[in-house]
């Protein structure tokens, strides 16, 4: 959670109503398999499930090409590309009218 109660402080200052997630499967024989598909249902699904909560913030790595079109078929928008320590990650963002409109298809 990206907030003042977040003791990393790694997304720095962000306002209590945004949410950061990040998954991690596992293993490349793992891949694939809709894991990570149910894993991000599941968490967005918490994540929106507090009214108050206005978007989520995601930050794959850079070169991890598969992961970023994994998180645009979720309807992710690219923000930034953002440095954290030294790690070159590009920041994306979903938004709760938008996480809304991927679950009505």
């Amino acid at each position: 959670m990206p907030s003042k109660f977040e003791d990393s402080h790694y997304w720095g200052d962000v306002p209590t109503n945004l949410r950061a997630i990040d998954i991690w499967i596992g293993e490349e024989v793992d891949l694939g398999k809709g894991y990570g598909t149910q894993m991000m249902q599941l968490a967005l699904a918490r994540c929106f499930s507090e009214p108050f909560v206005t978007a989520v913030l995601i930050d794959p790595l850079a070169n991890n090409t598969r992961a970023h079109r994994f998180y645009e078929r979720f309807g992710f928008q690219f923000v930034e590309q953002r440095w954290f320590g030294d790690d070159d990650c590009f920041v994306y963002r979903l938004n709760r009218a938008d996480w809304q409109n991927q679950r009505i298809r």
